[in-house]
């Protein structure tokens, strides 16, 4: 309805306008002008009522802006169509003159309330064009108008005070110009009903100056000021006009310094006009004008320096915290691990030129999972901010903590002189994180550390060597008992060795094709057929023979490297599987086990299809086992591992009833069969022969099958049978198999 209301208005006033320079002069062009006027007035009050602005009060003066100007065109018409005066000034006059201060005070409300804060550089700026053109107003009106008068001291200050009012509606109309905020159909049309105003005004004023010709021109631009002003407080859109803008300044633009650049030179460029054309030179006006403009450039420039240096210091000072947020951890407030790397390599440095050790604890927290699993994430961030302070405390004055990621945290020691004094500070922050840490509503948390110490001599080391000899001693504390110091000496320093050696090796293994897959079937127990394959990574290393998965998986799984072997060993699966079924094999799946920090990383998506397309096999041919503790560590992977699922592929629990995870949440887990440890399969006692049972039937209320690993008697499979368990693997079936070996592998359960 809003939209047809200011149409509607729009177009019978523009119609009205048109059909003015038709109607017969005199008293029916009077009753046409003031109705129309009077509908502008109204059309204003409707749009306030209709529209509701937050600020009604501005709406309210142009309103009555408006009425004093029709009023005065009412006592205009009377005078000059019915008393026959043409008296100058008139009573309409005082109507004319009151309306422009009205309108006025309402526009200035109008930017105040789209710009509540203050706004000097928009200030200056239409000031400054104000002035200019108010220079030019005074040589092209003002005074013509003083010199033409040949009435009364009243009648040239009324004639002057038109060209002033004008001048100071154009100030508030370039104001709202150079005000930021939307420019909605209700602005535009405000701008261009005060912009017909004064158009209107500077007509009229000009042919009474510089033509003795009469015309009702200006007339039609004084209405279409009517109509205008009337559609723009129609509009749905003036609701906005009365509310504050949140945006900043309008940018300084070219078309901005190219007004300004004008107005300034307007006083100069009149001088010059008057002087070549032979006119009068105003002198003391245009002085004046120049004076005026020059202080309000200086007053600009002013502005406009301090904004750049408020701008520079804020961009100072926004540089300065980016620079510590990308420094800084944003839990702890510690420094992350790339600012703690370069701490390290300063102390190194420092270490160097004066021959002092630099020590590096590295501290992992024991029991931190558990804290977020019993109390939360919230109760783990409390408990790392936590640490975070009691290890502040607790280092000397000198001493850096820094936080690496999770619940890992180093120290980087400087200015001891013994292995001693570096293991005491160590053990006052093992003692101070296992110390209880209060949580909301009187509960408290228990965590522990353990923490690595590596030792420079002299600084000839690299940060990342020391932090890897740190982490290493780390792993020894844990493997020790938790809760513990442990230095990093030349055991572990072989054992380090060792560990970048083998990676090394492995990298060559994946390039030159030396790992090579075993497969253990999978029987269905009620058939006794093979139903799909376990495949199951060995290494065929040059000068060791074939070297089981024990030796070089672990330190794998330490490294991005077992994404690369989970790979490897998914192309060699689906493909062997594809082999074996384009022979006849019954063979339905391959089950190929998936690290942890794999289904963690993006790739694995990626991976899984990569395989599935170079093999031809059905994604529905393909289980991936997961360990169960996958499901509880990492949001990330449970996600990566629907997208899988998606995909088509079969996502299986390895080691079922190891983890952590209750038997409840098996209907919220991402997997589709069950496979059962085999340390559930000693049924000698009832209660373990119970607790098997309740796995089983377990798994099988929420619908997903069960395999059995590691069955290696026969009584073993009476007992699972008896159970309902629907498929097993192990070593009394058979071993795992070379691949033309397991091809040709025929089992009787």
């Amino acid at each position: 309805m809003g939209g047809l209301a200011w149409r509607g208005y729009a177009a019978f006033g523009l119609m009205v306008v048109g059909a003015y320079w038709f109607v017969p002069g005199g008293i029916p062009e009077d009753v046409v002008y003031v109705a129309l006027g009077l509908s502008g007035v109204l059309a204003i009050g409707v749009g306030i009522a209709r529209n509701r602005p937050i600020r009604r009060l501005p709406w309210i003066l142009m309103m009555l802006g408006q009425l004093s100007w029709v009023i005065g065109d009412g006592v205009d018409s009377w005078s000059s169509d019915v008393e026959h005066s043409d008296a100058f000034p008139a009573p309409a006059d005082a109507f004319y003159l009151a309306a422009y201060p009205v309108l006025a005070v309402g526009l200035i409300l109008l930017i105040r309330g789209r710009r509540p804060r203050r706004d000097v550089a928009g200030l200056l700026d239409s000031a400054t064009l104000t002035a200019g053109l108010g220079v030019l107003s005074w040589v092209l009106l003002a005074r013509p108008t003083l010199d033409t008068s040949e009435q009364s001291v009243a009648a040239a200050v009324v004639g002057i005070a038109y060209p002033v009012a004008d001048i100071l509606l154009v100030g508030l109309l370039i104001r709202l110009v150079t005000t930021s905020g939307g420019r909605t159909p209700a602005f535009r049309l405000l701008f261009a009903a005060v912009a017909l105003l004064i158009a209107g005004d500077s007509t009229s004023a000009g042919l009474s100056l510089w033509s003795s010709s009469q015309t009702n021109a200006f007339d039609t631009i004084w209405l279409a000021s009517y109509v205008a002003w009337g559609a723009a407080a129609l509009h749905p859109t003036m609701r906005e006009l009365s509310e504050p803008t949140p945006g900043d300044d309008l940018r300084f633009s070219r078309a901005r310094l190219a007004a300004l650049a004008a107005a300034s030179l307007i006083a100069p460029g009149t001088l010059i006009v008057q002087d070549l054309i032979g006119a009068r030179v105003d002198v003391w006006a245009v002085g004046a004008g120049s004076v005026v403009l020059f202080l309000l450039v200086v007053a600009r420039m002013n502005v406009a320096i301090t904004q750049i240096s408020a701008a520079n210091r804020e961009r100072a000072r926004l540089q300065d915290n980016l620079a510590y947020q990308a420094a800084h951890d944003s839990l702890t407030d510690l420094p992350n691990r790339s600012q703690a790397l370069e701490v390290i390599q300063a102390a190194l440095s420092r270490g160097q030129r004066t021959g002092r050790m630099v020590g590096l604890l590295f501290a992992d927290l024991d029991g931190f999972k558990a804290v977020n699993d019993t109390f939360g994430h919230a109760a783990g961030d409390v408990v790392l901010c936590t640490v975070a302070d009691r290890m502040k405390a607790e280092v000397r004055a000198g001493d850096i903590v820094a936080r690496l990621g999770g619940d890992e945290f180093v120290v980087v020691l400087e200015q001891f002189d013994a292995e001693t004094d570096a293991v005491q500070i160590a053990t006052r922050l093992v003692d101070c994180a296992a110390e209880p840490i209060p949580l909301t509503a009187g509960r408290s948390a228990r965590v522990g550390a353990s923490i690595g110490l590596a030792i420079s001599q002299d600084g000839s080391t690299d940060p990342e060597r020391l932090l890897a000899e740190a982490d290493t001693a780390v792993y020894r504390a844990k493997a020790a008992g938790r809760g513990r110091v442990e230095v990093f000496d030349s055991a572990l320093r072989r054992e380090l060795a060792d560990r970048g050696e083998l990676e090394a090796a492995l990298v060559t293994a994946i390039e030159n094709d030396e790992l090579v897959l075993h497969y253990q079937p999978i029987v269905d127990l009620e058939s006794g057929e093979v139903r799909g394959y376990e495949a199951l990574v060995r290494w065929n290393r040059p000068g060791h023979g074939l070297v089981g998965p024990n030796e070089f998986i672990p330190t794998a799984e330490a490294s991005s490297l077992i994404c690369d072997i989970d790979a490897w060993v998914l192309n060699a699966a689906t493909a062997q599987l594809a082999e074996w079924s384009a022979a006849g094999s019954t063979a339905r799946t391959i089950a190929v086990n998936i690290s942890g920090r794999h289904v963690s990383s993006p790739r694995v998506v990626e991976d899984v299809r990569a395989a599935l397309e170079a093999s031809g096999l059905p994604a529905g041919r393909l289980t991936l086992e997961i360990t169960e503790t996958v499901f509880i560590e990492d949001v990330l992977a449970t996600h990566h591992l629907q997208l899988l699922r998606e995909l088509g592929t079969r996502v299986s629990i390895d080691d079922f009833g190891t983890g952590y995870s209750s038997i409840a949440r098996l209907q919220q887990l991402p997997v589709d069969v069950i496979k059962i440890d085999r340390s559930f399969l000693d049924t000698s006692q009832e209660s373990s022969r119970a607790l098997l049972e309740l796995m089983i039937h377990a798994a099988h209320a929420f619908g997903l099958p069960v395999v059995v690993e590691g069955v290696e008697h026969a009584h073993q499979l009476d007992t699972l049978r008896t159970l309902n368990c629907e498929a097993v693997q192990g070593y009394y079936l058979s071993h795992p198999l070379p691949a033309d070996e397991a091809g040709r592998c025929v089992v009787t359960p």
